[in-house]
């Protein structure tokens, strides 16, 4: 009796929406993903369905075509789970149509890969806020890029390397900006020619997110690159 009631227990269907790989068990039905390039390149975001240990379906985020891929095509695959960090796998393309890929022979990355976030040009304008500084005093600045875990920001403002600084932008019209705590963790100067006047562009990690504005802050990405991916394809 004993038997009957493991295998029942084991038989039991997940929920709708989480069905899980045995060997990836971090990926589950409807999980946002971005198809990448082994060198990085974005190729389309979308939403994947398991078909089996070894076999995941991806299309399209928003539906519509997606570029051709190429039987046996080397790929990777940045995984955006709803609680957690991004994670990384790479695979191989299998059957594919104009609106789904099959990914085939999955692996996990290694954790050094997991931790680099794919970064989309925003090109932004926005303010820093010294958090050491008087209450309300501010710079403007440009968001050069931007990822799930930190940003690109040029502005005038000096700051000393590993201190933090709050980005406030918007990513896209309309939206209510983003107020980020940011740390700096590289600094470059740059300046015209002729000119006495120096801009610091700061390589920044943020901190501090709540699960719920990383979220929102993921949705203004995945927009950010549907515009840049439909702009190229008018072109």
């Amino acid at each position: 009796m004993g038997f009957f009631k493991s295998l029942l227990k084991k038989t039991k269907p997940e929920p709708a929406g989480y069905d899980f790989l045995e060997d990836f068990p971090d990926l589950y039905n409807g999980m946002k993903v971005e198809v990448l390039t082994p060198a990085n390149a974005l190729i389309f975001v979308g939403k994947l369905r398991i078909l089996g240990n070894d076999l995941l379906e991806i299309r399209g985020e928003s539906g519509g075509y997606l570029p051709r891929g190429l039987y046996n095509q080397p790929v990777k695959l940045r995984a955006f789970p709803r609680e957690g960090d991004p994670f990384t796998l790479d695979g191989k393309v299998g059957a594919n149509g104009h609106d789904f890929w099959r990914i085939e022979k999955l692996r996990y990355l290694q954790s050094s890969e997991n931790r680099t976030f794919f970064r989309q040009m925003a090109d932004t304008e926005g303010w820093v806020h010294p958090i050491t500084s008087a209450k309300g005093q501010r710079f403007p600045c440009t968001v050069l890029d931007v990822s799930a875990g930190g940003a690109r920001v040029l502005t005038e403002k000096l700051f000393e390397l590993n201190s933090a600084f709050q980005l406030e932008t918007a990513f896209l019209p309309g939206e209510n900006p983003f107020t980020i705590t940011c740390l700096v963790k590289r600094i470059q100067v740059r300046t015209k020619p002729g000119s006495p006047t120096k801009k610091f562009e700061y390589g920044c990690q943020f901190s501090d997110m709540s699960p719920r504005e990383q979220d929102r802050l993921l949705q203004s990405i995945f927009t950010l690159q549907r515009k840049a991916l439909r702009s190229r394809r008018d072109q």
